[in-house]
């Protein structure tokens, strides 16, 4: 199989056209849809670039990796513009492992601290798993698990993390009284970033923290396998906690072609030991190109361990395109990316 990828330019945000061909068809794959707005980017890109090249009607698929809204805010102006041609959705659904009792603690604490961020940000994502599950609904279309452990009856893609278990067992934090009270009480001041000690020390730096929330942690967790065995994979806002346990269940978490910098490039979410891991030819990442996405300690601790490693980022030239072979799909005539 092989493939084109568009990781296009949305901010700190998500959003991913696959094209890809398999036994003489065309499969689309929109992996996240950004934020809302950033969907009809992806429609119209879809239109420029990928839709006059198409012979036939390709098959759609929708992925939305977790309901954080830099995620699933796209997607339904996607599956909007596309309707029925859609004809499969993939999301884990947290609200299948969440009971009324454990909603209505969220909306308690949401009310009581609704100024804190991260509490209203659980909160207005359970929203939108809401509304993105009635428009689903409205076209008649069911949205399927996408767990490491899940039959997806075809070998498009590959789900490397969650498992299901993984995945329940994280989705309790959300509703923990002791997680919500811990989230109300941290005071999430922005970060002074010392230019000069990310670069002297940048791994010392990444290495500080790896503490995203279990919201991020039940990413999904994808590969691709081109013609060549090349493996690429995206890891949308996963942390270290997510790799290990998808290593812990047979996945080969080592060596990929491509790699996607997990949460637009924050420390957060990777250490020393898996940015090594990974050891890819290039790191793509997502980002408005803040202090924070994509942090600076994280670039240099790239550059420190992998010298032949490269890393794009959307901020810096806007949407990043590769084809895992030539002649098969058509070129896009951008120039080369320029690397952070």
């Amino acid at each position: 199989m092989d493939f084109s990828i568009d990781m296009l330019s949305v901010g700190d945000a998500d959003a991913i056209i696959l094209w890809l061909k398999q036994d003489g068809g065309d499969f689309i794959i929109f992996l996240d849809g950004g934020k809302p707005g950033d969907g009809n980017e992806v429609v119209k890109h879809y239109n420029a670039y990928i839709k006059p090249h198409l012979i036939a009607k390709p098959i759609m698929i929708v992925i939305n990796s977790h309901p954080h809204r830099d995620h699933i805010g796209g997607l339904p102006e996607i599956i909007n513009h596309f309707g029925t041609d859609i004809k499969r959705v993939y999301f884990n659904d947290p609200l299948a492992y969440i009971n009324l009792i454990q909603r209505n603690l969220i909306t308690e604490y949401h009310q009581k601290y609704i100024a804190n961020r991260q509490i209203n940000g659980l909160y207005e994502s359970l929203k939108d798993v809401d509304d993105f599950k009635t428009l689903l609904k409205n076209y008649g279309l069911t949205p399927q698990p996408i767990f490491s452990d899940t039959n997806l009856e075809h070998s498009l893609f590959k789900v490397l993390g969650p498992s299901e278990a993984f995945y329940k067992q994280k989705v309790q934090f959300f509703t923990d009284k002791t997680s919500l009270e811990r989230m109300h009480q941290l005071k999430e001041a922005e970060e002074d970033v010392n230019e000069v000690e990310e670069g002297n020390k940048p791994c010392v730096v990444v290495d500080e923290k790896n503490d995203t929330s279990a919201e991020n942690l039940t990413s999904t967790i994808i590969q691709l396998t081109d013609s060549s065995n090349r493996r690429y994979l995206f890891t949308a806002d996963s942390g270290v906690d997510s790799y290990e346990s998808a290593q812990n269940n047979g996945f080969n978490m080592k060596d990929f072609h491509i790699a996607q910098l997990p949460h637009h490039g924050s420390r957060r979410n990777v250490n020393t030991n898996w940015i090594c891991n990974f050891n890819p030819k290039q790191y793509w990442v997502s980002a408005a190109g803040n202090k924070k996405h994509p942090r600076k300690a994280v670039i240099e601790c790239i550059k420190k361990n992998l010298p032949n490693c490269k890393t794009y980022s959307t901020h810096k030239g806007g949407s990043k395109h590769i084809n895992s072979t030539t002649n098969l799909f058509p070129e896009r005539g951008w120039g080369s990316a320029e690397p952070l």
